[in-house]
């Protein structure tokens, strides 16, 4: 061995790489002071304690072991297809590696599913949808992929919780809600059609009803994307009139890999996807070959049944989106910690300060926003559903959707450029974020698809007048001075998003429909301004904390505020004077924010 290369062995050699942390070192919940806030600003106090406990203990495991499987998976562990037995015959069998099969224990045992429907033994309470989204965040930060399977689960419990006859909740919903490996059956949602896509309603798959067998159909066609292929119960969209164009011709079904009587259905993996990224899933073209399938619900209500799957589905995919945001600033911000150039760690020069912040900036304010939805969300969950309440959910899930989605893959990027040609290296988790965070813009509706479906609850439900008396409120329910120009500045940017909407209803289709991104971009900025104000003041109340206030005030330049003079004069540079207490969660005092804030008003 050469000299140099004992050198390097031993450290002694231009030990600038920044080495990796130890597992054991490593917890995605204590390193994450904004997730402890959102646990006790979102979460019943008596569950504070409990849900401290268990976050922390998964907080260690995606850190740790599960980050390690996923890199195996990602890498050499890919699903695989074993699409015949040693007689010719058409088995379709997927095979996943031993490493994710123990993460599938480990985060479906710890109810991440079921605590939706059963008890918390310790509590005596189900868990609001919150706590499991909380899971979903920090499972997102290191296997997004494998979210995806978990996703379909519970979006499967969901519908046949909430329309499934009393049989199908008995034999299959106690499955979908196990906390136990054996007993457990992972869902999937059967959407697409190579002829369709997002248009839905051109699916070709029929559904004939079976002679003598009230509520069982026989069920071909072509699935081409496929997620979680393999999994034990699918819920598929099937037309089941033929008479009836589009979507109102479409059945809901539940069809299960292995029928009742333990026959396999005729279900055929024709073959698995090559993806780009999120490798754990497993997504292929499925043939339904007269597979038997059960109607869920009414045959006409099959396509209204699955959007309300599809909006708990988008939720998911913003959760996923978030963390993977929050891994890209962990992994960065450590890197320009430890990395040194020109005789300092890099995160002391300004640039990297302003990139950094600017990570930390959309990670934070937009998992703020998410979780504000996701309380709407719970909301609708109770017995006492209002009609506003709805309209609310079906405007701000695909409007946070949409925002989450492109932020994602923003943050992994600017993530790669702060490593440098480092974070371009298969050994660093950087690139697997970026490839996984780029679908993330796909799933559940591409920003054209969300787009439309907000141009859709806004005609049919008024859902932005629901909106627009939402942030008024919200900002009228406002007390604190430094919570006052922000209250201002929504109020202004409200009567022009309603002038806009008004002109927009006049315009033709084309116009109309070009346009509606833009739409989009402002409503979401307007709910997540008011959403990091409204944690501002909270914590400012609390905890005489005033850190939120400068993410609000950036968030707030970053949106609303053309830059004089692109920028170049008379910046206060905030993130790099409060670059410290911003990505280090320090406290920031009111009396030290309300000198600053004073001289940036000034300019």
């Amino acid at each position: 061995m050469s000299d140099l290369q004992t050198s390097i062995d031993q450290r002694t050699y231009s030990d600038n790489i920044p080495h990796p942390r130890e597992p054991q070192a490593q917890n995605f919940f204590k390193a994450d002071p904004n997730l402890h806030y959102l646990l006790e600003r979102y979460l019943p106090a008596s569950m504070h304690e409990w849900a401290r406990q268990q976050l922390n203990w998964l907080g260690a495991q995606v850190a740790g072991p599960i980050d390690e499987r996923a890199v195996y998976t990602d890498r050499e562990g890919k699903p695989r297809l074993r699409k015949y037995n040693r007689l010719g015959e058409d088995i379709s069998e997927i095979i996943t590696n031993e490493g994710y099969r123990e993460t599938v224990a480990e985060v479906y045992g710890a109810g991440i599913v079921s605590y939706l429907y059963e008890d918390i033994p310790e509590l005596g309470r189900k868990a609001p949808y919150s706590y499991s989204f909380f899971m979903g965040y920090l499972v997102s930060q290191s296997e997004p992929g494998f979210y995806c399977p978990v996703t379909l689960s519970m979006s499967a419990a969901y519908l046949i919780d909430r329309y499934g006859s009393a049989e199908q909740k008995e034999q299959y919903l106690t499955g979908l809600t196990s906390r136990d490996r054996t007993r457990l059956y992972e869902g999937a949602t059967w959407l697409t059609e190579r002829q369709g896509g997002s248009d839905v309603g051109a699916n070709l798959t029929v559904a004939e009803p079976v002679a003598g067998r009230p509520g069982v159909y026989r069920l071909t066609g072509e699935k081409f994307f496929a997620s979680n292929a393999g999994a034990f119960i699918a819920t598929v969209l099937a037309r089941i009139d033929e008479e009836k164009p589009g979507t109102k011709g479409l059945g809901l079904f539940l069809v299960p890999w292995m029928k009742p009587d333990n026959e396999r259905n005729h279900i055929q993996v024709r073959r698995l996807k090559d993806k780009l990224g999120v490798n754990a899933v497993p997504s292929a073209e499925i043939l339904l070959n007269g597979a038997e399938g059960y109607l869920i619900g009414e045959p006409q209500n099959g396509f209204k049944y699955m959007a309300e799957a599809l909006n708990l589905s988008r939720i998911c995919n913003a959760i996923a989106s978030i963390g993977i945001m929050r891994r890209a600033f962990y992994e960065a911000r450590y890197y320009a910690e430890q990395r040194r150039a020109f005789g300092n760690p890099i995160d002391q020069y300004p640039m990297v300060k302003e990139m950094l912040v600017s990570l930390l900036l959309d990670t934070e304010v937009s998992t703020g926003a998410v979780f504000d939805m996701i309380a709407v969300y719970d909301r609708l969950q109770s017995h006492s559903v209002s009609k506003e309440d709805n309209a609310l959910a079906r405007l701000l899930i695909p409007l946070l959707k949409y925002r989450t989605g492109e932020e994602a893959v923003e943050s992994t990027h600017t993530a790669i450029e702060i490593h440098g040609g480092n974070g371009y290296i298969e050994e660093y988790v950087t690139p697997r974020l970026l490839r996984d965070a780029q679908v993330l813009t796909v799933w559940e509706g591409t920003s054209n698809i969300l787009a439309l479906d907000i141009l859709r609850v806004m005609q049919k439900e008024n859902s932005h007048e629901v909106f627009s008396r939402l942030l008024r409120e919200r900002i009228a329910g406002w007390k604190h001075a430094f919570s006052q120009p922000h209250a201002e500045l929504i109020r202004t940017e409200l009567a022009i998003l309603e002038e806009n909407i008004a002109y927009l209803m006049q315009q033709n289709h084309d116009y109309l429909t070009y346009k509606l991104k833009t739409l989009a971009d402002h409503m979401v900025d307007l709910y997540t301004l008011s959403c990091i104000v409204s944690e501002a003041e909270d914590q400012v109340t609390r905890e005489g904390n005033a850190r939120k206030y400068i993410l609000a005030k950036l968030y707030a330049e970053k949106h609303f505020h053309p830059k004089e003079k692109r920028g170049i004069q008379a910046d206060s540079l905030l993130d790099v004077q409060f670059f410290t207490q911003l990505v280090e969660y320090q406290p920031v005092s009111v009396e030290e924010w309300a000198k600053q804030s004073a001289i940036v008003s000034t300019r």
